[in-house]
């Protein structure tokens, strides 16, 4: 019998990378209380014009560009004409955002620049609750900014980005997710597509271990479970995509950032596999802390991106995932003969920084 791989994995993408995430800046005028980057950053932590300008010849060989990092994008000064490179590099291109610095002036250039989503990170459906999550914000004044895009985007007949909102499910003092159903009203409300609740799952500060919402065991909460039912039932009738993350790890073969075919590149222009790895060197994981490296493989500003993704350091890094995905793609075919079907017993181990890290386990 013959099997046509074809026909069972996903074709890779016409460009060589499928995402290239860019951080504009690590700078931030907020203190939110779930934040795994406030300590890391830096006073002046803003990408320059320079750094940016050895990234443009290869924007070309992803098929998207996120222009989100463990800051603020709109911190820069030049993020719409970043956004602008990247477009006429043929790539779709977006990034997340607090939403306090979208002013009507920077909603206009974004939507001539042909930006094609936009995620805003709010976390609560009340002025009170937000506030408290996301200290420096002000809810009115988001929720402000939020609808002045989607009333210039209503009067281009629907021209302009596709909007998002994510909300980080939370427990402890700030805990939100009773907030998840009104929360699909508001985002209905302002115009939105999709909502994302998603885990707190960058833990580096001891509070935010007890903060995290998911569980490494037991059934899950019934109340909660209501209230996540309440959300769905909500997002289906208003017509909203609704995506909630899993509340229990389970090792996956590779995360969903695919560091083999994607990378991001910090501020400085240091290239990473993923913005974790280019930061943490420690981090929480089921309650213990674990000591990991940062793995950085080259400069921008000195070699050229594909240069950097050749290194021999960085084709070591991706070899413990290519080796998964075979062990995987085996398991799978042995299942069609009538094989066994769970290949997470078999799989070669991840990378040293990858092995602890939630996006691993799904989460």
């Amino acid at each position: 019998m013959v099997i046509r791989l074809s026909r069972i994995f996903k074709k890779k993408p016409r460009r060589p990378f499928r995402l290239i995430q860019i951080e504009p800046s690590l700078e931030c005028t907020l203190d939110c209380v779930m934040c795994p980057w406030s300590e890391l950053r830096p006073t002046d932590a803003t990408m320059d014009w320079d750094t940016f300008s050895g990234i443009i010849p290869s924007l070309a060989l992803s098929e998207t560009i996120d222009f989100t990092g463990g800051g603020e994008p709109l911190r820069n000064p030049h993020l719409v004409e970043m956004v602008q490179a990247a477009k006429h590099a043929g790539c779709e291109v977006g990034f997340s955002t607090n939403g306090t610095r979208l002013n009507p002036q920077v909603s206009e250039q974004l939507v001539e620049s042909g930006l094609d989503w936009i995620s805003f990170s709010i976390d609560a459906a009340s002025a009170d609750l937000y506030q408290a999550i996301r200290r420096g914000a002000r809810f009115d004044e988001v929720i402000k900014n939020v609808s002045a895009l989607r009333d210039l985007i209503a009067s281009r007949q629907g021209r302009g980005p596709r909007m998002m909102m994510v909300f980080v499910m939370m427990v402890g003092e700030q805990r939100n997710v009773h907030e998840l159903p009104a929360f699909v009203e508001l985002a209905h409300s302002l115009g939105i597509e999709q909502v994302v609740a998603k885990n707190l799952d960058v833990i580096l500060k001891e509070g935010d271990d007890q903060r995290r919402f998911f569980s490494h065991a037991g059934e899950p909460d019934q109340e909660i479970e209501q209230v996540l039912m309440a959300a769905r039932r909500r997002a289906e009738t208003l017509g909203i995509k609704l995506r909630i993350y899993s509340l229990h790890p389970n090792e996956v073969t590779i995360c969903e950032h695919n560091p083999l075919q994607s990378l991001f590149i910090n501020w400085e222009g240091v290239v990473s596999p993923c913005i974790t790895l280019s930061y943490a060197t420690s981090r929480i994981f089921d309650g213990n802390r674990i000591q990991v490296p940062c793995e950085r493989y080259g400069d921008v500003r000195l070699d050229d991106l594909p240069e950097i993704w050749e290194k021999s350091a960085y084709r070591d890094f991706r070899s413990f995932f290519e080796a998964r995905l075979l062990e995987e793609r085996q398991a799978v075919i042995n299942h069609m003969l009538g094989g066994p079907s769970d290949a997470s017993l078999g799989l070669p181990p991840a990378p040293e920084g990858c092995r602890t890290c939630y996006y691993l386990y799904g989460i």
